[in-house]
């Protein structure tokens, strides 16, 4: 029973994307890999073990472009069941957030980015720009999500759950 349980339940992948938007431009990356080629995507990557979906985001901007952010709200989420080679059936989440710029200048900062830059929002249709970027960006730019939330669960419920770490957004 616990196999089963286990197969049916532990394929599965969590990612975040970013929408900073600082004076009137968008921050965009180049990947050096995937469907994405030579097209700018909003910048994110996979949440690691033990990080929270807050901390991911930050921490996957800085890496890939310089700038400083804070996650914000979130304001979309994707899933789809796609087959990997290697694992079988996949659920891969990809949450995205409004983040706020804190500072500094896009660079590159990993082997998996070609480019990062800040793009005018007037202007966006002028670059190639993946489809989910472009629509996250044409429908969300400017309207609030779900925000982090205060509520912690009470210290008997994270014990006899074994929680590290909670966030609730709504």
């Amino acid at each position: 029973m616990q196999s089963d349980y286990v197969s049916r339940h532990s394929l599965h992948k969590i990612g975040v994307g970013g929408l900073c938007l600082h004076n009137d431009q968008v921050l965009f990356v180049k990947h050096t890999y995937g469907v994405s080629v030579g097209k700018w995507t909003l910048p994110g990557g996979y949440v690691e073990l033990r990080e929270s979906l807050s901390n991911a985001i930050e921490r996957e901007v800085f890496e890939e472009t310089g700038v400083q952010t804070r996650a914000a709200e979130i304001i979309a989420i994707r899933h789809m069941n796609n087959e990997k080679k290697d694992r079988g059936i996949v659920s891969d989440l990809y949450i995205v957030f409004n983040l706020e710029y804190i500072s500094g200048e896009p660079s590159v900062n990993s082997f998996e980015i070609s480019e990062s830059k800040f793009l005018p929002l007037e202007k966006l249709e002028d670059f190639p720009i993946s489809e989910l970027s472009k629509f996250i960006v044409s429908e969300k730019i400017g309207k609030s999500g779900f925000s982090l939330l205060s509520y912690q669960p009470s210290q008997e419920i994270k014990e006899a759950l074994s929680v590290s770490t909670y966030q609730l957004y709504g």
